[in-house]
């Protein structure tokens, strides 16, 4: 064998060698890679806090490693101080909504008593009648012709109101009625934004068993009288046995009346309560027909401020937001969909234990 030979032979296989060697290496980075990989997104999808680790003690990797230990401890501490800054900012917002509806609270009660202090003025003014509205008062006006005089006397002596006065009277009584119904909207626009701020400030709600069929019993007697006075059709399919759920009985009557409140605003002719009992959860089923002229997005019920299109009448846009919210809260599940002239909503909430409980 000549020398070129053997020099070629052992070219070769330093090659073949060096070939093993950067195979090796390659698979190696690829691996570790990979593990860079899956612990990354390890660290973004759960509450994993261990930092990464590295396979090998090569020099680049322990650094690479090291360096992306350092980024994510910088962004869980800059995460940390957001979300307590924005608790933060949340509880200033509860205590402003809370002190902000307290005085619209007093004004509509001040507001109430000068209404029925008019109304009584009004009716014991002499004039046989109430008046009802200045156009009452100027009728009154003109059939007693009685037009400069602020008081007359009846055939008995007794002081009778100028009419022109009552005519007054009643337009104040009219201006106080706009102010009232402002200041209810606003009232009621601060309650629905105290208890979103409120629960969002809180960490953590405490859930216990709350007895829901009492609960939903006593939303739905508050609901005769408007639902007899718009003739509506009532259909009920509730089971008459205990239902317990693991929530907060205060937020629970409250999803409840927004729900029903909701229902009171597009209701045309009927709605359906229903509430299906399965070992997955006690499901609440509303249906209601509506306008055909009303035109709802199942995808945006629940956001802030959404109205359906071509609706009128009161109402902040905030009802089925806090219900999500709330219901959010105490891990219940709330689903919306609409078909044609109907529109449903159905709450599914997770069953308490069967053991004998000491409910409020």
């Amino acid at each position: 064998m000549d020398i070129l030979t053997i020099i070629l032979i052992v070219l070769s296989s330093v090659l073949g060698l060096l070939a093993l060697v950067l195979l090796v290496r390659y698979l190696g980075l690829r691996t570790e890679l990979r593990a860079f990989r899956e612990q990354i997104n390890e660290i973004r999808t759960t509450d994993r806090e261990q930092p990464i680790k590295v396979a090998s003690f090569g020099a680049p990797s322990v650094e690479l490693a090291r360096e992306i230990n350092l980024l994510v401890e910088e962004l869980r501490t800059v995460a940390n101080r957001s979300a307590e800054e924005e608790r933060r900012v949340r509880t200033i917002m509860a205590g402003v909504s809370h002190d902000f509806r307290t005085p619209l609270t007093a004004a509509d009660g001040y507001l109430q008593m000068s209404e029925d202090l008019l109304q009584g003025l009004l009716r014991g003014s002499g004039s046989g009648t109430a008046v009802k509205s200045a156009a009452d008062a100027r009728e009154a006006a003109d059939s007693q012709g009685i037009t400069e005089l602020q008081y007359a006397v009846d055939t008995e002596g007794n002081d009778v109101v100028d009419p022109r006065r009552l005519q007054e009277l009643s337009e104040l009584r009219d201006y106080l009625k706009i102010v009232t119904k402002r200041v209810r909207y606003l009232k009621a626009l601060s309650d629905e934004f105290f208890e979103v701020t409120y629960l969002d400030a809180k960490k953590e709600l405490p859930l216990e068993p709350v007895r829901f069929d009492t609960v939903l019993s006593e939303v739905i007697l508050g609901q005769y009288d408007w639902m007899q006075e718009r003739r509506i059709d009532m259909r009920m399919d509730i089971p008459e046995e205990q239902m317990t759920v693991r929530g907060d009985r205060h937020y629970l009557e409250r999803i409840l009346e927004n729900l029903f409140s909701n229902a009171r605003k597009y209701t045309k002719s009927f709605l359906e309560v229903r509430v299906e009992r399965k070992d997955s959860g006690i499901t609440l089923f509303m249906q209601n027909d509506m306008d055909s002229a009303m035109q709802i997005d199942p995808a945006h019920i629940f956001e802030p401020f959404y109205r359906a299109k071509d609706r009128s009448g009161p109402g902040t846009g905030l009802g089925l937001y806090v219900v999500k919210e709330l219901s959010k809260a105490m891990h219940f599940r709330i689903e919306g969909k609409a078909e044609g002239e109907n529109f449903e909503i159905s709450l599914c909430m997770q069953p308490y234990s069967d053991r004998k409980d000491s409910l409020s």
